[in-house]
């Protein structure tokens, strides 16, 4: 298992190295002035300029830059912010847990909802319910994210006053005030963020539930008295392993999603951050957050692989194997 995780891990190091590469590249061609940028948008005189020039490396060939970066990377250091001179360490560290926790809740939510979903979808084929499913699902899938935030904007915050508009907060006396403060704030954007998610995932599991319900070891098993609780934990296990192929396949969607969702909810995450520092030429900021990005990405695609093992043993017994082998 440690071979096969560290091989894992090795094999994305080109990846990293290539997404980087490319990310300095397009920065490097943006029609910008980040010396005006680091003096606060006024005047500097040549003096000043210079020492600008310096402090950015500018006065080196890009791939120099680049290769300046990488060896500062392997220090543990990502440079200093243009904006405001703090390192892009503590800047991406203030950001990323709130991102972490929206796209956490994300995930749970759509697999929360849209499996049993599917599950109640495949057990009444073209039933008046399916087909209003379906239609609701394809119509979820088709909004962009933007426009559910504004409508669950204006109907559960603006007009009914449910739950709040932008930000987030954790204020309150207590541990158990702060989380609900926290939990209310992140309704909104979870669900927004869930959406097209949920569609895709409950399309699937309808599907997958279906094909897996007509198979003949169920009818037998049911006709010996099975229970169709039991039943459906057997069509879970047989489906886990496509599920889990689909979860590699909607987390970078939901990375990219927060950027929009982040924005319009006004939350202090990643991609807003992200945002920001493109518009304002923050380079530093932009290649360690897309670093960081990659990296999240890779990582999921990596705990895809380990869920991989958990849910088919077909898989573990062949890693033995293999292990075995080479020893």
């Amino acid at each position: 298992m440690i071979a096969f995780l560290t091989r894992r891990v090795l094999s994305t190091v080109p990846t990293l190295v290539g997404i980087t590469l490319l990310a300095f590249a397009i920065l490097n061609v943006l029609p910008s002035d980040p010396m005006r940028l680091w003096s606060g948008g006024g005047s500097y005189s040549a003096e000043a300029a210079e020492h600008l020039r310096s402090e950015l490396r500018l006065d080196r060939a890009p791939l120099a830059r680049y290769a300046s970066w990488g060896l500062a990377l392997l220090r543990g250091d990502l440079g200093r912010s243009l904006r405001d001179g703090r390192p892009v360490g503590s800047v991406i560290a203030d950001a990323l847990p709130w991102s972490l926790l929206l796209n956490t809740c994300a995930v749970f939510l759509i697999y929360g909802l849209a499996v049993p979903f599917g599950l109640f979808g495949a057990s009444s084929p073209r039933s008046a319910s399916d087909r209003l499913g379906r239609a609701f699902l394809i119509l979820l899938y088709a909004v962009p994210s933007f426009a559910s935030a504004l409508f669950l904007q204006q109907w559960l915050s603006v007009r009914f006053g449910l739950l709040p508009l932008q930000g987030i907060s954790a204020d309150g006396a207590t541990v158990a005030a702060r989380a609900w403060d926290v939990t209310r704030h992140l309704v909104l954007p979870t669900v927004c963020l869930a959406l097209s998610g949920w569609a895709l995932v409950a399309r699937f599991s309808r599907a997958a539930f279906r094909s897996i319900l007509g198979r003949e070891f169920l009818t037998v098993a049911r006709a010996k008295g099975l229970s169709r609780l039991r039943a459906y934990g057997h069509v879970a296990a047989n489906a886990a392993v496509p599920f889990v192929t689909l979860l590699a396949t909607i987390l970078p969607g939901l990375v990219g999603g927060s950027v929009i969702v982040e924005q319009v909810f006004s939350l202090p995450g990643v991609g807003r951050l992200y945002l920001a520092s493109v518009e304002d030429r923050d380079y530093p900021v932009v290649l360690g957050l897309t670093l960081l990005s990659a990296v999240l990405v890779l990582a999921g695609h990596l705990l895809v692989d380990v869920l991989y093992l958990v849910v088919d043993p077909r898989l573990r017994e062949g890693l033995l194997e293999e292990w075995a082998d080479g020893r």
